[in-house]
């Protein structure tokens, strides 16, 4: 990617958080339901500054926020449902290649009565993160840029020099042949 020297990049110290998600696929596949519902208002208010901005610099505060987030998470999942957690990530790792959960139920019931009572966050049912939900956000909407087209086409006819010569033959082009001989 090729930028200009006016994009200003962010520092080192404003893309470092205090401590990473480090997780491996069967341990992330065990605890993402919860560590998702948990973290569902941060996780909402980066991806709508994200979108929003269409600039990921902009939204490194937010980002931050969610990692921190799902780091707190995992560290009181850590204090009180380690022995469920690590039952469910062992079955996810080895009951299937493809990491299917759907050979641990017994263990992900013991999870989910374990979170329920310690965290109080209840898994999500099936299809709860595909359907739409309506975020407020409390930073103000980016203003929409709307071009002014006739200045900028001004702008660029007063650029031209004096003798540049402008076409005053504009014709439709049409698409179709007027007879079957032209084909």
């Amino acid at each position: 990617m090729v930028i200009s020297k006016d994009v200003h990049l962010p520092s080192e110290s404003d893309l470092t958080v205090d401590q990473e998600i480090t997780l491996s696929t069967p341990w992330l596949k065990a605890v993402a339901p919860y560590m998702a519902k948990h973290c569902e208002k941060e996780a909402n208010e980066f991806m709508l500054r994200r979108k929003e901005l269409e600039d990921p610099r902009a939204t490194l505060k937010e980002g931050a926020a969610l990692t921190n987030c799902g780091v707190k998470f995992l560290q009181s999942l850590k204090r009180s449902c380690l022995a469920e957690t690590e039952r469910l990530a062992n079955c996810v790792d080895q009951s299937s290649a493809k990491l299917y959960l759907s050979k641990c139920h017994d263990d992900q019931k013991q999870l989910d009565a374990c979170v329920e009572t310690n965290l109080h966050v209840t898994r999500p049912k099936l299809g709860y993160f595909s359907l739409p939900h309506v975020h407020n956000s409390a930073a103000p909407p980016p203003p929409l840029p709307i071009r002014d087209y006739k200045a900028e086409a001004a702008k660029v006819l007063a650029e031209l020099p004096d003798d540049y010569h402008l076409r005053k033959d504009y014709r439709k082009y049409n698409d179709w042949r007027y007879n079957f001989a032209e084909s």
